[in-house]
Formats: C-alpha cells, sequence, structure tokens
C-alpha cells in the first residue's frame, strides 16, 4: 500500500468527512509497517578484510531521528499523517558529539541546526529551529563535560553555548573570531580551543569567554598554518590541528608549544589530500577525514600509516566527502559522511593486549 506523506490543509480533510478517526488510525498503522531501521549488510563490513586480524567493523548509519533510535509516539504519528512529518533529516552534517549518556549531537551546516538524537529519553531536537534560531553555518562542536556543548559558527562568526539540561542555546563569543571551525576542550585547564580558519590560527578562551592566547600565523613553517580547521586534545593534553591547505597535521602542547607534525600533500593512503576531521581513540591512533579521497586514515601518534577504511560511494562504508569525526569512550567512531547526508558509526576492534598490542599488531595495523 502506498502511505501518503501529507494531506495538503484541513479543508481537503473537510471535504474527506467520510475518513473517520478509524480509517485514520488504519491507514496510520498500516504506514507504519513499511517504517524498518536501516537493514546491516549480508555480511560484516571489516577492516582489514578476512582472514586478516580486523580493527575496524562498520555498524550502522544515521540519517534521520529513527535511524538513531527515537521513535515517534502514537500521537505524533498521528499528526505526521494529518499534516505532514515536521522532523528534521540530516541535510549536510559536520561535527559530532555523543555524551556518556548516548546522546548524539550533530551540527548541520545546512540546515542550520543542531541535531539532538536522544535514543534514552525518546526524545529528538533541532536546536536553533525555531524562534530561538541563531546559526547560520554551525561546524564544530564541544563539552565541557557538565551538560554545557559549545558550537562554532562559521557563518556568523560566532560560537554559541548550548545548556543541554535547560535546552537553552545563548550567545557565547561573537566578534573576535573570523571564521571559527574547529573546537576542543580541555578538562585539565578548563580551557576551549578553536580553529579561526581566516587567520591562520587557533585561539585559546576560558569558559568566561575571555581570550587567553592564541597558536600560530599563517605560513609553511613548524607551528604555522594555512587555513585550521578541526582540532581535538588527548587526555594527556597534546592538541592535534588540521593543518589543511598544509596538508598535514600539527600537534602542540596545551601551552602553544609546537610538538611535532606529519602528513604531506598527495591522493594516496599515507597523504592527505583534503584533510578535515581529526580524532583519537582508547589507544592514541589518530584517525583522519579526507575529504577528497572519501576515506578516513588512522595514524600512530608519530603520524606512521596504519590502515584506511572506507572509499567512494553511497553503500555503507563507502563515503562522499566524509568531514568531521568523533570517537567516544567505547571507542565507537562516528563519521559525518556530509554529502551522503548521514552519520556513519564504525568500531575499532582493540586488540587483546589492550594499549601495548597497539603498537606490535600484525601488519603494522592498529
Amino acid at each position: 500500500m502506498m502511505c501518503p506523506r501529507r494531506i495538503i490543509g484541513w479543508p481537503a480533510l473537510r471535504r474527506g468527512l467520510a475518513l473517520t478517526l478509524t480509517t485514520l488510525l488504519l491507514a496510520l498503522s498500516g504506514c507504519a509497517a513499511v517504517v524498518t531501521e536501516p537493514q546491516a549488510p549480508r555480511g560484516e563490513l571489516l577492516w582489514p578484510p578476512l582472514p586478516m586480524e580486523s580493527r575496524i567493523q562498520w555498524l550502522r548509519e544515521i540519517h534521520s531521528r529513527e535511524d538513531a533510535g527515537v521513535r515517534m509516539g502514537f500521537w505524533e504519528k498521528l499528526s505526521t499523517y494529518v499534516v505532514g512529518d515536521t522532523s528534521r533529516e540530516i541535510v549536510k552534517p559536520y561535527g559530532i558529539f555523543v555524551d556518556r549518556s548516548g546522546r548524539i549531537f550533530v551540527a548541520d551546516t545546512a540546515a542550520a541546526v543542531l541535531h539532538v538524537y536522544d535514543s534514552i529519553a525518546k526524545r529528538y531536537l533541532a536546536v536553533g529551529n525555531g524562534r530561538d534560531r541563531m546559526f547560520t553555518t554551525p561546524i564544530g562542536i564541544a563539552s565541557d563535560g557538565e551538560d554545557t556543548l559549545f558550537i562554532t559558527d562559521a557563518g556568523a562568526a560566532a560560537v554559541f553555548r548550548y545548556d543541554v539540561g535547560r535546552q537553552e542555546l545563548t550567545p557565547f563569543l561573537a566578534g573576535v573570531l573570523g571564521r571559527p571551525t574547529g573546537i576542543a576542550f580541555f578538562p585539565g585547564n578548563r580551557l576551549l580551543y578553536i580553529s579561526d580558519t581566516t587567520t591562520h590560527q587557533v585561539v585559546v578562551f576560558d569558559l568566561a569567554g575571555r581570550e587567553r592566547f592564541r597558536i600560530g600565523h599563517r605560513g609553511a613553517a613548524p607551528g604555522a598554518f594555512n587555513y585550521p580547521t578541526d582540532l581535538c586534545i588527548s587526555p594527556r593534553g597534546e592538541l592535534f590541528v588540521t593543518d589543511a591547505l598544509n596538508s598535514r597535521i600539527q600537534v602542540f602542547d596545551v601551552d602553544g608549544h609546537f610538538l611535532r607534525s606529519f602528513g604531506a600533500p598527495g591522493d594516496t593512503p599515507g597523504y592527505l589530500a583534503k584533510p578535515k576531521g581529526v580524532a583519537l581513540d582508547s589507544e592514541g591512533h589518530v584517525y583522519v577525514a579526507d575529504a577528497m579521497q572519501d576515506t578516513v586514515q588512522i595514524f600512530d601518534p608519530d603520524g606512521t600509516l596504519l590502515l584506511n577504511f572506507g572509499a567512494g560511494g553511497q553503500g555503507p562504508g563507502q563515503f562522499w566527502m566524509p568531514a568531521g569525526l568523533f570517537i567516544d569512550g567505547n571507542d565507537l567512531v562516528y563519521v559525518a559522511d556530509t554529502y551522503n547526508r548521514r552519520i556513519q558509526v564504525f568500531k575499532y576492534l582493540k586488540t587483546e593486549g589492550g594499549a601495548g598490542g597497539a603498537q606490535t599488531a600484525p601488519g603494522r595495523r592498529p
């Protein structure tokens, strides 16, 4: 049975007075029967493939609230059947954050919203999609670990603060950055690190919004940047910055002192063509999303390539210009598959030896 997506207005409904509530309920139940979770591909998607010892496993993809485990209640389904689906699907994802409760937050640059998927409370929110619309081009997301998120907005040249408990979105920084993109918080000094792409710097603020110091300037020398974008910070305080047009990842301490860098221009694994998101797993491996190569590359902390996964395409485990990356405490790897309009979720499969095994895994794979 074809499921109608929308009834056009109440006049049309009045003209169909013979359509009773009972008929609506029967139709609704018929439509609901065809809504299913995305099915996993036949066989497991693993990198490297069997019989080699695999390190990355594809789990699922998220296009919408249903994919994230947030289903509509009965009355919401009924309202959707009558007036249309008002929920927001992912349009052009970039930044991702997953908190300790498993809530998934996605910065959607095209829809200009922050998607919030809470599978435990069965609640979906599109923050910035109503009277509080503030976003222009939300990019990066960071948390202070205390139920507050900070979201960079490259188009508005601003940073916003979102109180998750109160569901309140308020301005945090405005007029002090040119094009803020990546953002990270280090609990050791309680400072926010923000990539200001067009000034070729990383700017550091405290939680009161006071600027503390700046890292870098434009150039190609160690410690200089050419349009920095994404960043992340390790638990021990190493700051990893995607130095996009220098085709490298640079590493600093949290005081801004240059430590090392790796990467070089190229379009094969081990080289960086268009690096974007950067993230670390629990064993310190460095993941870099390469939008031009449609892959995620995994390096050891010193920049030796260990493995890459994904290829161009629209199927499970394939990418179309991947951007943001996030790895949670369970080593689930969330990749913003930007032009496929989805988040793909992978799992890092640890070696039995734990962190020590990371340096001695067969084939130099993580």
